[in-house]
């Protein structure tokens, strides 16, 4: 008998049915749900230290920010029109202000071929001629100079079947090595130089291409070549000062400053450049919100909540060493102090000095929250840069040797935090990889148990299903002892 039809009939007579088997299987099933129960635990607690790498990478963000040099000394600029002039400036820029007249903008140089093409004739129809032709440019103030440098040439070779289209997608496939880029115009080649300023622009050729090509500067009439030379750009600083450059975005003007010319001015544009102390409370602000996240999301996991309670919930990590080990370290990096470099390094009898982020106007209580009181913070970033920018990132001598110590609080909490978002050998990787250990134990367990349970429920199906074997091949023999009774009896 199939162990389908004995499940159909089961119970037929033993009154033991599959729903019976079922309870009694439920019975044993402690175990499995206990074997669940770890497997939720596991994957609440893999999952929230996750969440944890997470917060830590972006503090660690918000710490590399810390540590750039653009964070305290970047500066801001204004314009008084930024339609003609637009200006940035770098950490070594000078505060101050500035009058700068932008009296020429630099152009590209420009040479147009005569007319080409002729009645009838459209940008694709073939040209019917061939050869090589040399495609030249050159700044003005190198020609004939030794250097061979300042010369760009390429060779470009066009068939009888090529249009002037044609000859255009050949130029501009070499624009890279020539500088040269080309375009039609009515029928004749306009070349562009893609720099800036006073450069020559030239087509030479051994045969009569050249002129075929309407680019020989001694042909006339409509075959004539035009150059348009391009031109430098000039302007005036503070009245004074006239200098002239072959790009429209001059970087060496005034230190540190970047000037973006954009139209000729007819009178001053006025320039200030000044300390970003704005940027660097921000940078800060957005240090101490990651920072106060992490923490508060750590406190939130090792939560004990409140074991008197009948439906207390406590946290993911409730009891973890390693969690607690992190949040105590991450509160003592935070209120520890930072070293200052001693006046004589070589001297053992000096006391070493420490800076307190206290100092700052940022305070920690006792949770290890910190705050913020910006009117102080801005007070001294703005009288002290180079002290802010120390706290967070500085190294110092050790013991008057050429040895440097990272000391800064961005520095060195940076090196906590690695310790356990490092990919490699973090202490969350190591955490990972021991849940993903003991996960694959419990499958293979669950795995076994309920293979365990399918051949007991086997076994109990057998078995009951003898049992009404059993009952009713004994109610047969009553049915058959009752009827030759009742046969004797007549």
């Amino acid at each position: 008998m199939s162990v389908s039809n004995s499940i159909n009939f089961l119970g037929s007579y033993s009154g033991i049915t599959s729903e019976t088997i079922d309870s009694l299987i439920a019975a044993q099933s402690g175990k499995l749900t206990q074997y669940n129960n770890q497997k939720e635990s596991l994957t609440k607690e893999k999952t929230a230290w996750s969440d944890i790498q997470t917060r830590l990478t972006n503090l660690n963000t918000k710490m590399d920010t810390l540590m750039d040099p653009k964070s305290f000394f970047s500066k801001k600029t204004t314009s008084s029109d930024e339609t003609k002039l637009a200006v940035s400036a770098g950490t070594n820029a000078v505060s101050g202000q500035y009058e700068i007249t932008v009296e020429r903008l630099a152009s590209a140089s420009r040479l147009t071929s005569g007319q080409i093409l002729t009645t009838g004739q459209t940008n694709t129809t073939a040209l019917g001629f061939e050869g090589t032709f040399k495609l030249s440019s050159q700044d003005t103030s190198e020609i004939g100079a030794s250097d061979p440098k300042t010369l760009k040439q390429v060779d470009i070779t066009i068939s009888n079947t090529d249009s002037l289209k044609d000859v255009i997608t050949k130029i501009n496939a070499q624009t890279k090595d020539s500088g040269i880029s080309a375009t039609i115009i009515d029928g004749r080649l306009s070349l562009t130089d893609a720099q800036l300023g006073d450069r020559t622009i030239s087509v030479t050729s051994a045969t009569d291409l050249a002129d075929k090509l309407a680019l020989n500067p001694a042909a006339a009439g409509i075959a004539k070549v035009t150059l348009a030379a391009g031109t430098s750009a000039k302007v005036t600083v503070n009245n004074t000062i006239t200098l002239e450059r072959n790009s429209n975005t001059i970087t060496d003007a005034i230190e540190g400053m970047t000037l973006n010319l954009k139209a000729t001015t007819a009178s001053p544009v006025s320039v200030s450049v000044a300390d970003d102390t704005d940027n660097t409370l921000k940078v800060v602000k957005d240090f101490v919100e990651q920072y106060n996240s992490t923490v508060s999301f750590i406190t939130e996991k090792l939560s004990v909540g409140n074991p008197t309670s009948t439906t207390n919930v406590s946290g993911a990590l409730s009891g973890d060493s390693t969690l607690m080990r992190l949040q105590s370290s991450l509160r003592q990096m935070l209120t520890g102090g930072v070293e200052i470099q001693k006046m004589n390094p070589s001297d053992p009898d000096e006391t070493q000095k420490f800076d307190f982020i206290g100092s700052l106007g940022i305070s920690v209580d006792r949770y290890g929250k910190a705050s913020i009181d910006e009117t102080k913070l801005k007070e001294v970033i703005t009288k002290e840069p180079d002290r802010v920018a120390g706290f967070f990132s500085r190294s110092i001598t050790v013991d008057g040797t050429t040895e440097k110590k990272k000391v800064g609080l961005a520095e060195k909490l940076q090196t906590v935090v690695n310790s356990f978002v490092d990919s490699k050998d973090g202490m969350i990787t190591a955490k990972n990889k021991t849940y993903d250990k003991a996960m694959d134990d419990i499958a293979k367990k669950i795995e076994a148990f309920n293979v365990r349970m399918e051949a007991q429920r086997a076994r109990y199906v057998k078995t009951f299903t003898a049992l009404d074997t059993a009952m009713m091949q004994a109610e047969s023999q009553m049915s058959y002892l009752s009827s030759q009774l009742t046969s004797s009896n007549d």
